[in-house]
């Protein structure tokens, strides 16, 4: 990839751009930290201003979905109600399946999502999010922020 740089599109402000350079991965605080999503990656390429894909990143996208889609490298989580799941998006890569939900309002599938920013959480460098991502959670980090006391 163009020096080692996804395009991620995302929710933007009224005169800031639908995406932004940022590194697929990084070292920082002696950590790996990775952020892929081949979807993102695929659909910035409908702007006109960015670099176009070359067939060595078309074949590394190829290779992160063979591995992560491997079952000895893949963890499948079957869910009951009541499980709650903690991980470190920038730790671990996942993906959701398909599923059937039910008609009748009680039985509907319920999930919700919390982005949390751990105190003295890993290290990330300053590009790791493009330009400025999120005011909320700490410098670009997204999510909520821990209480100060």
């Amino acid at each position: 990839m163009k020096n080692r740089h996804g395009i991620s599109c995302r929710s933007q402000a009224p005169g800031e751009r639908p995406h932004a350079a940022v590194p697929l991965v990084s070292w920082s605080g002696g950590k790996l930290s990775m952020r892929y999503n081949r979807c993102y990656l695929e659909s910035a390429q409908r702007f006109p201003d960015i670099p176009r894909l070359e067939p060595t990143d078309v074949e590394l996208f190829d290779l992160v979905d063979a591995l992560t889609g491997s079952p000895e490298l893949r963890l499948k989580v079957d869910f009951e109600v009541g499980d709650l799941l903690f991980l470190n998006n920038h730790a671990v890569l996942h993906s959701r399946t398909e599923y059937e939900d039910f008609t009748e309002p009680e039985l509907k599938r319920h999930v919700l999502r919390l982005w949390l920013a751990v105190r003295q959480g890993r290290d990330l460098p300053p590009d790791f999010w493009g330009n400025p991502h999120s005011t909320g959670g700490g410098p670009g980090r997204g999510g909520v922020a821990p209480p100060t006391t």
